[in-house]
């Protein structure tokens, strides 16, 4: 025990060092907050900007660490942002989310943070985003419901939503939101509570509120870890209002735990199949304000056309910027890549042999010289 609490420390120690803290005051509070700049960050270019909200009766710092999302913002580019909560009698804060009267304004908060932020670093206001654990979780869906105009996508990690929010629940545009659960949860119960909405009725919830139309699809994760206790399912609801989706990771015989996290507690059942700040970051990284993001990175190719969508048996890819694109990938629905081609030829259109992939959906990847890529969805339907 002692060994595991100075790895914690040495840990907290080292991701701190290449962090910041900053309060303000809100509402005649002192509110605090962590942020973790990406590797290589330049004020010449603007981040998108991830909040990362802890549990009840945690803080800040064990969100940053348990979480480990900062070496995901270093990975991908982006600046996250770990705020802290109120502080509650019994230790720790707490998110006000509606499960007790409470005068705290955590959606004010938020928001003048965003402020904050935007006024201290170069922040893309466009892609701003919020998940968190239990009842981070909550408040996520919380800034999905009251502050739509500025949240553009949510994930929650065991969290769920309360009566008082859905009954309040009125989002301005559509927010395409995650849900990662496991259904042994002994804190916030799959099945649901007194005030608190059953997990697969929540899922439906955002599913119904989004006007999601597609056919639900579900993949198992692959079990590559047979230790942790249990295993995990990957569902995916498409072709949603604007062009989004809703995802949702079902962890059977999962605990009250975030899937891949830095510390994995022995039989808390921690999925370790899959990493869940990394899959937040792929899910957040498909969406603006503006809706689905038709394209990734800086300039980027944007003037590609792919069809027939569905196809059958060929996908054809237009546009002059063709003439620049090097490699071309599909993706299956896991990231798995299905496809490939190094493209030695210039030329201004290609046809994809994809007759032999099954139904279902796929990403299709163009990237040219310069390392920047053209993302689009297609299905195949036969």
């Amino acid at each position: 025990m002692r060994k595991l609490y100075f790895l914690i420390l040495a840990f907290t120690i080292s991701i701190q060092l290449k962090a910041q803290t900053f309060s303000f005051t809100f509402d005649g509070l002192s509110r605090n907050y962590i942020v973790h700049l990406p590797t290589g960050y330049n004020s010449a270019n603007k981040y998108p900007l991830v909040f990362n909200l802890h549990g009840y009766t945690s803080d800040a710092i064990q969100e940053q660490f348990y979480t480990n999302m900062s070496t995901t913002a270093d990975n991908n580019g982006f600046i996250v942002v770990y705020p802290n909560g109120t502080p509650i009698g019994t230790g720790g804060n707490f998110w006000n989310v509606g499960f007790a009267p409470s005068t705290i304004d955590d959606i004010g908060f938020i928001n003048a943070l965003i402020d904050t932020m935007d006024s201290k670093f170069s922040i893309n206001l466009n892609r701003v985003y919020s998940c968190g654990m239990s009842n981070g979780g909550y408040m996520s869906y919380n800034l999905a419901c009251e502050l739509s105009d500025r949240i553009a996508a949510v994930a929650s990690v065991t969290g769920s939503m309360t009566n008082s929010m859905i009954a309040s629940c009125n989002p301005t545009r559509t927010v395409p939101t995650m849900q990662i659960h496991g259904t042994t949860d002994p804190t916030v119960a799959y099945s649901g509570s007194i005030n608190s909405m059953n997990i697969d009725t929540l899922v439906k919830y955002w599913q119904t509120k989004n006007v999601c139309t597609g056919t639900v699809e579900t993949t198992a994760v692959p079990n590559t870890v047979t230790t942790d206790n249990c295993t995990a399912e990957f569902i995916r609801i498409p072709f949603c209002n604007s062009g989004t989706e809703n995802w949702f990771y079902k962890v059977t015989n999962g605990g009250h735990t975030w899937p891949g996290a830095a510390l994995s507690i022995p039989g808390s059942n921690t999925n370790m199949d899959f990493n869940a700040s990394q899959r937040i970051w792929d899910f957040f990284n498909m969406y603006t304000l503006q809706g689905t993001r038709t394209n990734i990175g800086n300039n980027i190719i944007s003037t590609l056309k792919i069809y027939p969508n569905p196809s059958v048996d060929f996908l054809r890819i237009e546009g002059d910027q063709l003439f620049n694109v090097t490699n071309v990938k599909v993706l299956d629905i896991l990231g798995n890549v299905v496809y490939e081609n190094n493209l030695e030829s210039q030329e201004t259109s290609l046809d994809i042999d994809i007759a032999s992939l099954s139904n279902g959906n796929y990403i299709l990847v163009c990237t040219n010289s310069n390392g920047n890529s053209f993302k689009n969805k297609f299905a195949v339907v036969k």
